[in-house]
């Protein structure tokens, strides 16, 4: 495996090109256009019936006035693809309130590391953003989250930051002193930041068809396996480790026997298997750490 942590060299972007998953772009580019045909079928309906719907919304309005009694059924009677317009309007507009929302949450809640604060942590995503040839290191905040392991990548217009929960963290400075996992942690999150998965105009332009079963699930696992392989290049570990702390927890993932688990996670296979993989934002973790163990190509998406 290339090891991109012997030197501060940025990773070429043909290279990052060939880590992405094979379908991620696909996949996207699909989203985009289901987006883009949702978005006109419901304004085509919308202004095809405009006339009816106008007519239907102010008698509406004039019967709830004057029979104020009468409003709960006159809302029921709103033409249907006027309540759609309206409901994806308002999830529109809801976007970047609850970004920013969410942001002053983190902040308000959160220890942000920094050169003072765990500055070994802090170098390291340093180093990882100049790899990635990230214009700006983005923030980063330790947040309690009672004993979730995990951590993420999020956005607010024009900016993103990093999340990682306590617990997690503490892998790091208490239970063992493994700095090479959530350095993995930390790569994956900034992968999907040069990645452009954790930005405002990227969950724009999927934000409808994203919520579509099956399909947006798929192109969240396909991002999920191009920022573990792009991890496993800026930080040169396999990321393997990084992925039993989530399953066994911060205290006994240490004592897993990778080769055991990796010859047993061939065992889990199976039609309900399949579905829940299907369904499920993230590869289940016999696929996940199978790829990391390939170092190269594509996980499994089915």
């Amino acid at each position: 495996m290339d090891n991109y942590t012997d030197f501060n060299e940025i990773i070429d972007v043909k290279k990052i090109k060939q880590y992405r998953h094979k379908s991620e772009k696909r996949w996207y580019i699909a989203l985009v256009i289901i987006n883009i045909l949702i978005i006109g079928s419901v304004i085509s309906v919308f202004a095809y019936n405009f006339k009816e719907n106008y007519k239907n919304i102010k008698e509406s309005i004039v019967e709830t006035y004057n029979n104020p009694d009468t409003a709960e059924s006159d809302i029921e009677n709103i033409p249907t693809d006027v309540k759609v317009l309206c409901y994806g309007l308002l999830l529109f507009l809801i976007l970047p309130f609850s970004v920013n929302f969410m942001y002053a949450g983190v902040r308000s809640r959160a220890i942000r590391i920094t050169e003072r604060n765990f500055p070994d942590v802090y170098e390291r995503i340093v180093k990882y953003s100049k790899i990635l040839g990230l214009r700006k290191v983005p923030e980063a905040y330790i947040v309690q989250e009672n004993g979730v392991l995990n951590a993420f990548s999020a956005f607010i217009i024009r900016k993103q930051y990093i999340q990682i929960n306590a617990d997690l963290f503490e892998i790091a400075y208490r239970e063992h002193h493994d700095l090479d996992s959530i350095s993995f942690v930390i790569a994956h999150e900034l992968s999907h930041i040069k990645l452009k998965h954790a930005t405002f105009l990227y969950h724009i332009s999927i934000l409808y068809s994203s919520v579509i079963p099956i399909l947006g699930s798929t192109a969240s696992r396909a991002r999920e396996y191009s920022c573990d392989r792009l991890a496993q290049k800026v930080t040169g570990n396999s990321g393997i480790e990084a992925m039993l702390s989530l399953m066994a927890g911060k205290h006994l993932y240490k004592d897993v026997d990778i080769e055991d688990y990796l010859k047993h996670a061939n065992e889990v296979k199976g039609f309900f298997v399949w579905c829940y993989n299907l369904s499920s934002s993230h590869p289940i973790m016999t696929k996940r750490i199978k790829a990391l163990e390939m170092e190269e190509g594509s996980g499994q998406l089915y």
